[in-house]
């Protein structure tokens, strides 16, 4: 099974609906005019109002982490169907109190369908994430109404990471609903979408190996003395100290080697004459001599969870350094993370130079 587009937005089409909000019902008494007759009136709206949500951070950020879900969702690649679910106009019958459609509509390989909202928590803000009480009561009611069960996702900014909980998860705090990082971690259900938590051994060494028979003093007006020519002969790719040759292990090890977030520590390595042959970027776990240690004792040391990894790269894509936005989403890698960890990746009889472990966590 492969997930792919339903459709592909067309702007011409997709900015109709907009009009409706942009220009609204005419004054009382009043005769609408034709609406092609209105479009510099409906172009200044339309601008106003994304001039306003441009230079609001927060909203871009809510809406990036929406897209930053349904990507991870497609890339763990274990579902039948995302869709938004929160787009659009709707009528209900309102005798039994509001209602209030969540972000997303998720339908598992099992038939199982889920109705997510998605939130963002900014680091420092773990301890106690609020929802009124009557939004998750509309949201829970839409949920019955359409034979869904709502889940709340989450995305740390943190300690970057997802988790997907039930609303039995919040603690009642009067109008407000309250969730710690702590509860949503011990109720975390990113299993049902696919997710998992890899790790393995250090060092993942990333090796630039150079020609030294090539190597030769810097020329040009512009040459230093210390300055020196030298011809890149390959790129290596090494797990504790074994060369990593497999091309399925070498595609995952690279992934690994760019999005979980390990440290990297540089070594030159030379001839008897000085000359460059290897550079070694070796890359371990974050940590102290304590944690080391519990890392040695059991002999691993995380990777993290699939969704944070995919998570890392989609921000990484769409993010610049200093944290400001270059774009709402980016299309998603179907089933990306599952073709890159095959199942069949810890057969007997094979042996793996980049050795991991898988854990699926379940909820407490």
């Amino acid at each position: 099974m492969v997930l792919k587009r339903g459709r592909k937005g067309e702007l011409g089409i997709e900015v109709l609906p907009l009009i409706e909000l942009a220009l609204g019902d005419p004054p009382d008494g009043q005769t609408a005019a034709l609406l092609r007759d209105r479009h510099p009136e409906t172009i200044a709206a339309i601008s106003r109002a994304l001039r306003e949500s441009l230079d609001n951070i927060s909203r871009l950020q809510g809406h990036q982490t929406q897209y930053a879900f349904e990507a991870v969702t497609v890339a763990l690649g274990t579902i039948r169907l995302i869709k938004t679910e929160d787009a659009g106009l709707y009528y209900f019958d309102d005798a039994k109190g509001k209602l209030l459609p969540p972000d997303f509509r998720i339908v598992l390989r099992d038939g199982t369908v889920l109705l997510v909202e998605v939130k963002t928590v900014p680091p420092g803000m773990e301890k106690k994430v609020k929802v009124r009480a009557d939004d998750m009561a509309a949201a829970q009611a839409y949920a019955r109404m359409t034979g869904g069960r709502l889940l709340y996702a989450h995305y740390w900014a943190g300690p970057k990471l997802w988790t997907l909980v039930d609303p039995s998860r919040f603690e009642k705090a009067g109008a407000q609903r309250r969730l710690s990082i702590s509860s949503a971690m011990k109720g975390n259900e990113m299993v049902l979408l696919g997710d998992a938590t890899l790790a393995g051994t250090w060092p993942l060494t990333i090796s630039i190996l150079f020609d030294p028979e090539q190597e030769q003093p810097a020329t040009g007006p512009d040459a230093q003395e210390d300055q020196r020519l030298v011809a890149v002969a390959g790129l290596q790719l090494t797990n504790a100290g074994q060369v990593i040759n497999d091309p399925v292990e070498k595609k995952l090890a690279w992934f690994l080697a760019q999005y979980a977030g390990w440290v990297p520590e540089e070594a030159t390595h030379t001839d008897g004459d000085g000359r460059i042959v290897r550079l070694d970027y070796n890359l371990a776990p974050d940590g102290d001599e304590e944690a080391f240690g519990a890392y040695t004792q059991q002999g691993f040391a995380f990777f993290g969870a699939l969704s944070s990894l995919y998570t890392r790269r989609f921000l990484m894509s769409t993010t610049t350094e200093n944290g400001d936005i270059t774009a709402l989403r980016q299309e998603p890698s179907p089933a990306l993370m599952t073709q890159l960890v095959p199942d069949d990746y810890w057969d007997q009889g094979r042996e793996r130079v980049l050795r991991l472990w898988r854990f699926h966590l379940q909820p407490s």
